[in-house]
């Protein structure tokens, strides 16, 4: 007798508004984007990927518009290595900032808020260069106009509040978004709790893989359909 595939509904919240984001494993590898606006109960299918995902470790910006991810288990001859954390657009998976790490317990990273974020490692460098809405965050050199040493890229101070800064300072990450409270899943439904009761949202269970570039691939990406990668432009296996 066969064994049914996994199937698991992780749910991330923007903090903002009522933007969230569904990643659905349907099986080892296997995971796609589903964008559910919570405030009319309406869903839009993103991207599939044929790769290990964190889960645990994904988080959507407080906006909903962005969104943090790590691979794990991937090429390691390639320039992206075995694992690698990437930063893209809700809710697609193509790559505008991936982030290359030796080894797991490097990888990933976090929002600080809509337009910041930092990647755990500040060595570690982004091999595409295409985050153009967004600032990464690195820990530099403490100055006189810099005490935390918390700068952007181009070297100046990073526009933090001052409580947000010291919390970086002490280690601690900012919160993530969660309204679990109010809904639960069970492997491919999402219910909303009402009354102590479980009402069925949308039943997630029977989803066709479909692999097609995002609406901001490139030109060659969008164009290579055949053989196109959502990530750095591997070959599908």
């Amino acid at each position: 007798m066969s064994t049914p595939p996994i199937l698991r509904l992780y749910l991330l919240f923007a903090t903002e508004n009522d933007s969230a984001v569904i990643l659905r494993r349907s099986a080892k590898k296997m995971y796609n984007l589903i964008a559910w606006d919570r405030a009319t109960d309406t869903f839009t299918e993103g991207q599939w990927l044929k790769k290990s995902v964190y889960a645990e470790e994904c988080q959507l910006s407080p906006d909903g518009r962005h969104l943090i991810y790590t691979v794990a288990e991937a090429y390691p001859h390639t320039p992206a290595t075995s694992y690698y954390t990437v930063l893209s657009r809700s809710p697609y998976f193509t790559a505008l900032a991936l982030f290359p790490h030796g080894y797991g317990w490097q990888s990933g990273g976090y929002f600080l808020d809509s337009t910041l974020y930092r990647i755990n490692g500040d060595p570690v460098d982004d091999i595409l260069g295409r985050d153009c809405d967004l600032s990464r965050v690195v820990k530099g050199e403490v100055t006189k106009d810099c005490r935390s040493g918390l700068r952007l890229l181009n070297g100046h101070r990073a526009p933090l509040s001052r409580a947000l800064r010291d919390q970086l300072l002490e280690g601690a990450k900012p919160p993530r978004g969660t309204a679990m409270d109010r809904y639960e899943t069970q492997a491919g439904c999402l219910y909303r709790l009402e009354a102590g009761k479980r009402v069925l949202i949308r039943d997630f269970t029977e989803m066709e893989p479909r692999f097609e570039p995002a609406p901001y691939s490139t030109d060659a990406e969008a164009d290579d359909q055949s053989n196109w990668h959502p990530l750095d432009q591997e070959r599908r296996r």
